[in-house]
C-alpha cells in the first residue's frame, strides 16, 4: 500500500552548534528531507545547567520549531535527551519527538559489547541516562561512564586534532586506552568531530560509536515506520535559525556541518 509523501521539514534542535553533525549524518541518510535547525547559541552550553533550566529551554526550542511546522522533532542535544525527554512528550503528546540518546544505546546494543564506555558532557554523565537506558535493555552490559566537559568548547573553536587535542583526551581517556572496552560511545553531538583523534589516541583498538551517525538511521527508520518520508527526488533545502549571531558563527558552523550554511538566521525563542 502506498502511502502520500509528507513534505513537511524534520525539525532538530541543539543548545550550540553541535546538533549540525546530526544535521549532516540526516542529510546524507535522507538527502530528500527538507530540515529546520535551531542552534540556541545564546545559551550553550546546556550541559552546566540545572535541569529545570535545560526542560525549559528544550520546550523553547521545540515550541519554535513546530510553530514552524515540522513533522518531528530530533533533539540532537544528548543533554536534553538525557533530562528533558519525558517533560517534552508530555507537553507535546501529539508530536514525533525523538533524542539522540534512544539513538546512542539503539546503536550500542546492536553491537552486542561486553563493555562499553560512554563520554559525553556532565550533566548527561550525572544524569545517568546511558547506563539505565542501557542496563535496562541488557544489565550484563558493563558501563563506564566519562565526562568530557572541555571537548564542547574545543570544538566550537575548531581544536579537534592538534597537540592540545591528544593532551585532553589523555586525561579524559587514558584508563580506556590501558584497558580497551568494547565500544567507546560519543555521547555528544559535538564529539563527532574528534572521532579520527580518538581513534588515532586509541590505537585503532575500541570500536567508535557516533551518535549523530546513530541518530540519521534512527530517523530514517522512525519516518518509514511511521509513513511520513517525503517524495522521493525533490532533494532537500535548510534553514539554520540561532539565537545569538557573532562574526566567527558561520566558520564554527560549517565544521559541524561540513559545508557552509546557506544563511543562518538569528531569532528570539519565547519565554526568554
Amino acid at each position: 500500500m502506498s502511502h502520500k509523501a509528507d513534505n513537511r521539514p524534520i525539525g532538530v534542535f541543539d543548545s550550540g552548534l553541535g546538533g549540525l553533525t546530526v544535521v549532516a549524518a540526516i542529510n546524507r541518510a535522507l538527502p530528500d528531507e527538507d530540515i529546520l535547525y535551531l542552534g540556541d547559541t545564546a545559551r550553550v552550553p546546556y550541559g552546566d545547567k540545572s535541569v529545570d533550566s535545560i526542560r525549559r529551554f528544550a520546550g523553547q526550542d521545540a515550541e519554535f520549531l513546530l510553530g514552524r511546522g515540522v513533522k518531528m522533532i530530533v533533539a540532537a542535544c544528548n543533554t536534553v535527551s538525557a533530562v528533558a525527554m519525558d517533560t517534552l512528550r508530555s507537553r507535546y503528546p501529539e508530536a514525533h519527538i525523538l533524542g539522540v540518546l534512544d539513538a546512542g544505546i539503539r546503536a550500542v546494543l546492536a553491537g552486542s559489547p561486553r563493555r562499553i564506555a560512554i563520554t559525553g558532557t556532565r550533566a548527561t554523565i550525572n544524569s545517568d541516562a546511558y547506563r539505565r537506558g542501557i542496563h535496562a535493555k541488557d544489565p550484563s552490559i558493563i558501563v563506564e561512564s566519562i565526562a568530557c566537559p572541555l571537548l564542547v568548547p574545543m570544538a566550537e573553536e575548531g581544536i579537534t586534532d592538534s597537540t592540545i587535542t591528544r593532551s585532553v583526551l589523555n586525561i579524559y581517556l587514558h584508563n580506556v586506552k590501558q584497558n580497551p572496552p568494547d565500544a567507546l560511545l560519543l555521547g555528544c553531538t559535538h564529539y563527532p568531530l574528534f572521532k579520527s583523534a580518538i581513534s588515532a589516541y586509541l590505537e585503532g583498538r575500541v570500536a567508535i560509536i557516533d551518535s549523530a551517525s546513530a541518530c540519521a538511521e534512527y530517523v530514517t527508520e522512525y519516518l518509514r515506520r511511521n509513513h511520513l518520508c517525503a517524495a522521493e527526488g525533490k532533494g532537500s533545502k535548510c534553514g539554520f535559525f540561532v539565537t545569538d549571531m557573532h562574526s566567527e558563527l558561520p566558520v564554527h558552523a560549517a565544521r559541524f556541518l561540513g559545508r557552509s550554511p546557506e544563511r543562518i538566521e538569528k531569532i528570539a525563542l519565547s519565554g526568554e
